[in-house]
């Protein structure tokens, strides 16, 4: 499964949109969706080996952050993004077996609130907390760091 990376994070955004957008409770805010693109893209790191999206994770003070995807969203503040909004694009040209790792990601943490995400992203072994503490905020993590923290 080691595909060789020409997905976006706004991609990867977009299929966590649809997939938000399918139930009743849909609380995906950006805060949420962060933390859910951090979680996919350190887990696939460690799985294959390469990145799932080309785009760095920045290390901000309420975790790490894609800052395309954040600015995309960001008019949407503490509201649920859904694919109304703008921003959104259509999933097609995503493979088969990257949506079924993403399902599997949105089974695993889009059960919890942001704020519970942002707690798990906050624990001291984690790729975030390493790079915040080190060099600050808005500092980039390296894929590396974030690969071993999986």
């Amino acid at each position: 499964m080691s595909t060789k990376v020409t997905l976006s994070a706004m991609d990867i955004a977009a299929y966590f949109i649809e997939l938000a957008s399918a139930i009743n409770e849909n609380d995906l805010t950006n805060l949420k969706l962060q933390k859910l693109l951090y979680f996919a893209q350190g887990k696939y790191l460690a799985k294959n080996n390469t990145p799932l999206f080309k785009e760095d994770i920045e290390a901000w003070l309420l975790g790490p952050v894609v800052r395309n995807v954040y600015e995309e969203y960001k008019s949407c503040g503490a509201f649920p993004i859904t694919t109304f909004d703008k921003g959104y694009k259509n999933t097609k040209n995503i493979p088969e077996e990257i949506k079924n790792f993403l399902k599997d990601i949105w089974k695993e943490y889009g059960i919890f609130s942001a704020s519970y995400l942002v707690d798990l992203t906050h624990r001291s072994k984690s790729a975030w907390y390493k790079i915040s503490k080190e060099k600050g905020d808005y500092s980039i993590i390296p894929k590396e760091l974030l690969k071993n923290s999986f």
